[in-house]
């Protein structure tokens, strides 16, 4: 269908791109929205496979492989949610049915690990982690893009998107600590009260923080940015979509970064098991993290001028490359590089704040490459795929997901890497040397290599300069053929 763009259209379009629509109550709307997810994610990445082994019995190989069948099997379901987002429109807009829509295969997948008995043989731990997994991963295929999609929908102006996702990842440092908060349970509490029931107990409390975010995001969010017809996304076949996403640079670019997230997550993936074995105790991370976000309070509010100053590409890749560099000198030190137990926790803390010192700058830009990116293919294409750029994207990254989980699980099998948990429902510290080496070398050097090959990468992104000014002064030309509401009522295309 041709339109015609006209001159009052183009000015409203153009005026838009510079006009802020989000509310404080949108801002709050948004960040809560998200919050349960966040802390759910960090207290499952420090704890679900340290729970899975050490108390459940679960092999390292066994989890692995689990992960491993679930991607294999999420395939299908990966290809068809992104045209199927692309293509929604319902009263409550395109993408924010899915926040609740697939909150009941969610919660299933995530809450079953900790109701399992003890005794289970490996290959009924392999069976039922596969299953949960998949139904888990379905949910995830359509909520994962529709929420990360929403972000760039909520508003038309560009600054603004970019203010709120700043605000969103400062918040998330103030908004994430309770999880932190959880291993001073675990060393603390009386040693009557095993120590599984604990975890179990504080899976359920970020579990159900979850549901209620999700459902409160749900209705007080709403989506601004115009889309396409549905006419227009029928005249352009799934297939042709497809073609132009594959095609698209800065969505390899970006896919190539986060897949060097390997290194990190497999760093993460020992982090117990590393104060636990190597000082003694699983509080003493709680500690060195009171310290290592810091310099992020700091930093972030500095993001939006260094993003004018430097351009958002360069600062994303300078800030992993400090990043690399600097765990790659935490890992020549070592762990123990005095015989003052004391000094060895404050230098390692001092280590890790400095190579996390720019973590909330990485997030905040990685964030906002996305909106980069989800305009760039409305440049090149006209129609915005953000459903099969999303479940694209993810994909690839579950992909990345399952490497970390195969390398994590075959280094933890080949350095003999373990945690004991006794009959009397307590955990035993390890001391053999060689153990402890091997536990330094995953916890450091890992993340040494994926930081510094992430700013490598994203020295190829080339949304970036006179390309992305030409690029936003196009969409205003294209934007404006299209009926925008910004009123009160929903925008229905």
């Amino acid at each position: 269908m041709e339109q015609t763009v006209t001159q009052s259209n183009l000015e409203k379009q153009l005026e838009q791109q510079k006009t802020n629509y989000l509310s404080p109550k949108d801002y709050v709307a948004y960040i809560l929205s998200g919050t349960g997810d966040k802390n759910w994610e960090s207290f499952s990445g420090s704890n679900s496979d340290f729970f899975n082994r050490t108390m459940l019995g679960a092999d390292a190989v066994t989890l692995s492989t689990a992960s491993v069948i679930c991607t294999f099997a999420d395939t299908f379901d990966n290809a068809i949610s992104g045209p199927i987002l692309d293509r929604t429109r319902t009263r409550w807009g395109r993408v924010r049915p899915y926040l609740i829509l697939t909150l009941p295969l969610w919660f299933i997948s995530v809450a079953v690990p900790w109701l399992l008995p003890g005794g289970l043989t490996q290959g009924m731990i392999l069976a039922i982690f596969a299953v949960i997994n998949y139904i888990g991963s379905i949910g995830n295929s359509f909520y994962t893009p529709a929420y990360s999609a929403l972000l760039y929908n909520l508003t038309p102006n560009v600054q603004e998107r970019n203010r709120l996702i700043a605000t969103d990842t400062y918040v998330d440092l103030l908004g994430v600590w309770l999880p932190s908060l959880f291993p001073f349970f675990v060393d603390f509490l009386p040693m009557s009260i095993p120590r599984r029931n604990i975890y179990t107990v504080a899976a359920f409390i970020f579990i159900v923080m979850v549901i209620v975010f999700r459902t409160y995001g749900f209705f007080a969010l709403r989506e601004r940015v115009p889309l396409s017809s549905r006419q227009e996304m029928n005249s352009v076949s799934v297939w042709k979509s497809l073609r132009q996403v594959a095609s698209c640079r800065p969505m390899w670019v970006l896919l190539l970064k986060n897949f060097f997230a390997v290194g990190k997550a497999v760093g993460a993936r020992i982090q117990n098991d590393f104060w636990l074995n190597c000082f003694g105790k699983i509080s003493y991370g709680t500690l060195a993290g009171l310290f290592t976000g810091l310099p992020s309070y700091f930093v972030l509010p500095l993001a939006p001028k260094l993003t004018n100053k430097f351009g958002l590409r360069n600062l994303a890749s300078g800030s992993y490359l400090v990043c690399g560099i600097s765990y790659f000198i935490m890992y020549l030190v070592g762990y123990a590089p005095t015989s003052s137990t004391f000094i060895n926790v404050a230098w390692v803390t001092v280590a890790l704040t400095a190579a996390g010192s720019l973590n909330s700058i990485q997030r905040y830009c990685s964030t906002a490459m996305t909106g980069d990116l989800y305009d760039y293919v409305e440049w090149k294409t006209g129609i915005r795929n953000e459903g099969i750029i999303s479940a694209t994207m993810g994909y690839i990254n579950l992909i990345s997901n399952q490497v970390a989980n195969m390398v994590s699980g075959g280094l933890i099998t080949l350095l003999k890497i373990r945690s004991v948990y006794s009959t009397t429902g307590q955990l035993i510290r390890q001391t053999d040397p060689k153990m402890l080496r091997n536990i330094w070398i995953v916890f450091a050097l890992c993340p040494a290599i994926g930081r510094t090959m992430k700013g490598i990468v994203l020295r190829f992104f080339n949304v970036h300069g006179k390309v992305r000014e030409q690029m936003m002064a196009d969409l205003a030309v294209s934007r404006a053929a299209r009926v925008i509401d910004t009123g009160n009522e929903e925008n229905i295309n």
